[in-house]
């Protein structure tokens, strides 16, 4: 069989079990605000024993990070079993936080957001993932995780989020006392390789073809189009900025109707709004016009899809997406075109290239390929911008959460909130 040329991450032996860690270039916080008919104490129970059981769910949430990132091999996550109910207190008392306050969630996320991970304890192992519940008045209270970007991506946090929720509101879960701790290392997440179905017999072909198309490989023979934000520097080490536009429901509603009409995604579109703006700032004559390209070095699809039988996507909570090589020459866009049909001729060419590499069979491998090349860990000084779309959030996480009597909902989201921080040294 023609394996990838990389190795699995695999868990080992006691006294840590690690897999080499694909670095996360972020942390990230994310929540909701909640209304809830529970009295105040009985929020703060059932969310505690609920995070308590995620973590025998998915005890990633639990692991430490160890090696140097500036070294010749991968940093690793280091998982030890919980050997026994005290073990299991302690590391509760430190990685559930109630806040009792009034619910400026902005404020919070924008201080959280600026605490660099791991949180550190003196009798402890570092943490790098927390959950806080806000407790408000007017049972109105707020539930967020913060953790690095390696375990956050959109879906899986968002299917964690739903695992704390079903058990909050489910009146006959057991407590998380009751659960065989010492065996949740069974729960670990596997590699992206052998999680969705193990390496392609065709990759040292189609594979290596498919690396040669990413956009900072040696075959791209044209120069990205780049812009440098207007401001010189950040003075405030950090500080996350937050420009909120929300669009209502009547232009929202034309937007998704229009990218169906030309066979698009909400996602496709952004990404080529972005283009629009790179366009705009560099002003290209039409003499030099064909010698440019767009990268979109964030593209993602996610790998949920692609997980093969035993794993339970539910509780498959790591990063679970791969960046694929999205780059459409200029020579594709007119530009003498209208904006509005530049715009077309662009979602239409960025489409055909998602459409591409999500039906190839090496995509799901393209990430765990990248991380293993000499430059996986190196900082890039390039301003680089990234396209997020997490998708209608009600299709993976209900809105509304029922308790056991009664058709009378006891929790009911309301408000949704994402910080994204940058940890790695590109600007």
């Amino acid at each position: 069989m023609n394996a990838p040329h990389y190795p699995e991450p695999t868990w080992m032996h006691i006294p840590g079990r690690k897999t080499p860690l694909y670095t996360s270039m972020t942390d990230a916080c994310v929540g909701f605000t909640f209304e809830s008919l529970y009295a105040v104490n009985e929020v703060k129970q059932r969310a505690r024993n609920a995070f308590a059981k995620l973590r025998f769910s998915c005890p990633i949430i639990a692991a430490s990070i160890v090696g140097d990132i500036s070294g010749p091999i991968p940093r690793s996550w280091v998982y030890a079993p919980v050997q026994s109910l005290s073990e299991l207190t302690r590391w509760i008392n430190d990685a559930f936080c109630t806040v009792q306050q009034d619910l400026d969630v902005n404020t919070f996320v924008e201080d959280t957001s600026q605490r660099r991970l791991p949180y550190l304890y003196q009798n402890a192992s570092p943490l790098w993932f927390r959950c806080y519940l806000l407790l408000g008045n007017n049972n109105k209270h707020g539930l967020y995780f913060h953790g690095t970007h390696a375990i956050m991506d959109g879906g899986p946090t968002l299917n964690a989020f739903a695992l704390m929720l079903q058990w909050m509101t489910n009146d006959a879960t057991e407590p998380a006392e009751n659960l065989p701790w010492g065996t949740e290392w069974h729960n670990l997440p596997l590699g992206p390789v052998s999680a969705t179905g193990g390496p392609r017999e065709d990759w040292n072909v189609a594979g290596t073809e498919l690396l040669k198309q990413l956009p900072d490989s040696e075959a791209v023979r044209t120069i990205p189009l780049a812009s440098r934000p207007f401001r010189v520097s950040h003075s405030a080490v950090g500080k996350t900025c937050r420009l909120e536009r929300v669009l209502d429901p009547a232009l929202t509603h034309r937007l998704v109707n229009n990218t169906r009409i030309v066979g698009c995604s909400m996602s496709h579109l952004f990404e080529a709004a972005y283009c629009m703006v790179l366009l705009a700032r560099n002003q290209l004559p039409p003499s030099v016009w064909n010698a440019y390209h767009f990268s979109g070095n964030s593209s993602a699809i996610s790998l949920v899809p692609h997980l093969k039988l035993p794993y339970d996507t539910k509780t498959h909570f790591i990063s679970s997406r791969t960046h694929i090589p999205i780059k459409i020459s200029l020579a594709e866009i007119s530009p003498i075109a209208s904006p509005r049909k530049q715009l077309l001729q662009i979602v239409q060419a960025i489409q055909q290239r998602y459409s591409m590499f999500a039906t190839h069979p090496c995509m799901p491998h393209v990430q765990a390929a990248r991380a293993y090349q000499p430059d996986a860990l190196s900082e890039r000084s390039d301003i680089e911008s990234s396209v997020n779309n997490v998708g209608p959030i009600e299709r993976q996480l209900p809105l509304s959460w029922k308790g056991g009597h009664g058709p009378e909902s006891v929790i009911e989201l309301e408000s949704v909130l994402f910080s994204v921080r940058l940890t790695s040294l590109a600007p």
